[in-house]
């Protein structure tokens, strides 16, 4: 399985300028996911597809930090509730099980607390608007280079900030975010798993005041987004 790094739904609204109902509905026309990150434990109820509404439902645990996409019919719900401005909406999910060779998957219904639990593949922000000019006038216009800055601009800001100072090897510019950090930013590290076989890689997490949850970077992706932050500042260093 691909290692997965995944993005807050609204904080890539936000970076961009559009709405999150923006969002769904550009990565629904493009055919791609919308993923629930279940921060906490919660018990779902499973559907049985074709079957009348059973008396007593039986439940399903979800652990905390799985990642599951939502149903191609609660995509669409999900874009009414947007519209509407709901905080919360109940939406399936899909969980695929493999059991002796034979593989199937659940349809499980959960409550959703819209804002903190929707997040979307780091590889589909291509699909989206680029970020607005950022500092020294460059745009990001073409598909290939929209995913290359990170999405939120409080981190993105950072790692200008630290690369000016401390120059632009990844593991400085990483060893070194904390201090150039403003009031009310943190920087940790940590590892998370990234597979079903509980394999464990380094990620670095960004937390704000005004964040829902931490803005997350896979330490491998971090290193290969600063190629693209290099030759940003050496635009700059040309053109001043």
């Amino acid at each position: 399985m691909k290692d997965t790094e995944f993005h807050n739904l609204y904080k890539v609204a936000e970076s961009r300028n559009i709405t999150p109902k923006a969002v769904v509905e550009y990565l629904i026309s493009n055919g791609r996911q919308i993923y629930l990150h279940f921060i906490e434990e919660v018990n779902g109820i499973i559907e049985f597809e074709g079957f009348n509404k059973v008396e007593d439902p039986a439940t399903y645990k979800i652990k905390p930090g799985k990642v599951y996409p939502l149903t191609p019919d609660s995509r669409i719900d999900l874009v009414k509730a947007l519209s509407q401005k709901r905080k919360q909406k109940e939406l399936k999910i899909r969980i695929i099980w493999e059991d002796n060779g034979n593989n199937g998957y659940f349809i499980i219904k959960v409550k959703t607390k819209l804002k903190s639990m929707l997040v979307i593949d780091y590889e589909d922000l291509k699909f989206l608007p680029p970020l607005p000019n950022i500092e020294g006038g460059i745009t990001v216009s073409d598909a290939s280079s929209r995913a290359k800055f990170f999405s939120d601009n409080y981190f993105h800001q950072l790692v200008l900030r630290t690369m000016k100072k401390e120059g632009s090897h990844w593991n400085i510019v990483k060893r070194n975010l904390s201090r150039h950090t403003l009031e009310g930013e943190k920087i940790k590290f940590g590892e998370v798993s990234v597979n079903s076989e509980g394999e464990m890689k380094p990620q670095i997490q960004f937390f704000n005041d005004e964040s829902v949850e931490p803005f997350t970077v896979m330490e491998s992706t971090f290193k290969k987004n600063l190629t693209a932050y290099r030759k940003h500042l050496k635009q700059i260093t040309v053109t001043e």
